[in-house]
Parts: C-alpha cells; structure tokens; sequence
C-alpha cells in the first residue's frame, strides 16, 4: 500500500498533463513533448552510457538515445499529419489506446496469465495479457468509432487498434533490452513508483512511426 499510493498519484498526475498538454493548445502540446524528449533522451543516453562502461560491445540495433529521440519527434508530428495544421484527436485518441492496452495487458496477465511469452527482457509477460489488451484495445476502437466520435475512418480506428497493442510490446521489449544492458531496473527516478520517462513511454515511442504511417496513408 506504501507503494501504491505514489504510483497511483504519480500515473494519475501523468496522464493528466499529456491530456492536458493535448487538448490546451498547439503550443502547449508541443512545448510540453519537447520537454517529454529530453527527459526520455537523456534516460536513453544515460543507460547507454552505463552500458558502454560495463564494456560491452553494443550489438543492439537501436541505440537507445538515437531510438527515443527520433520516436519521440515522430510522435510530436502526429496531431499534423492529418488535413489540419493541428488536430488533437489524432493523438490523444492514439494515447488512450496505448494505456487501454498497457493496462488492461497488466489486467488479464495478473489474473489470468498462465502462458508465458518466453521473452527474455519481458519473463513476465503472458500470452494471456497479450490477448487481453489486444481484445480491449479493438473494442475501444469500434465503440470509439461508432458511439464517441469518429476520428479516423472505421478501417484505420480498427487498424490502430491492432496495432498499437503489438507494437507498445515491442517498445517495452526493446526498452528492457537496454535496461538489462545497462543492469537497471529503471530508466530513471522522475516519476513515484514508476522509474524514469522513459519507463512510462515505452510503449508509445514503440508505436510512434506505425501511428505516424496509419495517419498519413
């Protein structure tokens, strides 16, 4: 319960201010995520820092603060691609999507997992958590396109629903790939209870290009 509670304030807080940073302005969007990749980048830096002092030879294909920074700009460049010069929907309707998934992921994994996904960096993840964010992540986008507001034609809203599941996985295993590396639990310390920047980002850096592609086809 210690533990929870900051976690809970912290996560809480955090997804206030990308809301908030969203739906405020243009400015405020942009100014609020170039702080976002900063913070993200110099995590990324430090842990490759720590892995090159370890002696490793860096065989990862990402490195890590090239990899966060390039996604981070792709993600900023979003809420443009689509026919007006800023349309907050295109990205707030993409986050709300990666934390249905991210949570409900952690969910079905938690009460239902069993099948384990045999992944190194991730020993934690299930097949049924998998599944389960993915379910909750398609559903969202059909009842988003059809009862809320349709942001995206019905073929791309059920397409990112698809996908950003996938691809948030793959943030995460990348992103632990380079925290095992570095031999850290986490990216940072900025965030109770949930590490660094980084560590809460992962998934959407993960699906930044393939949100950025969907948008602009």
């Amino acid at each position: 319960m210690i533990n929870f509670l900051p976690r809970l304030i912290s996560g809480i807080l955090y997804i206030v201010i990308i809301f908030a940073s969203i739906v405020i302005s243009m400015e405020t969007f942009i100014t609020v995520f170039l702080i976002f990749t900063l913070i993200s980048t110099y995590e990324a830096n430090s842990l490759y820092q720590k892995i090159k002092s370890k002696g490793y030879k860096y065989h990862h294909p990402f490195i890590p603060p090239l990899y966060v920074s390039v996604s981070m700009i792709a993600l900023i460049c979003i809420p443009f691609s689509g026919n007006d010069i800023y349309n907050p929907y295109l990205i707030l309707f993409s986050f709300i999507l990666i934390w249905i998934s991210d949570t409900m992921s952690y969910f079905f994994g938690s009460l239902f997992g069993k099948t384990n996904l045999k992944i190194e960096a991730s020993p934690n993840k299930t097949w049924e958590g998998f599944f389960g964010g993915l379910f909750c992540s398609v559903l969202f986008s059909y009842v988003s396109f059809n009862f809320i507001q349709e942001i995206f034609p019905f073929w791309k809203t059920i397409l990112l629903g698809f996908t950003i599941p996938i691809f948030g996985l793959f943030g995460d295993i990348v992103q632990s790939k380079i925290k095992r590396k570095a031999g850290v639990k986490d990216s940072g310390n900025i965030i109770p209870g949930h590490g660094g920047l980084f560590d809460r980002l992962d998934s959407a850096i993960g699906n930044s290009f393939i949100i950025l592609i969907i948008t602009i086809i």
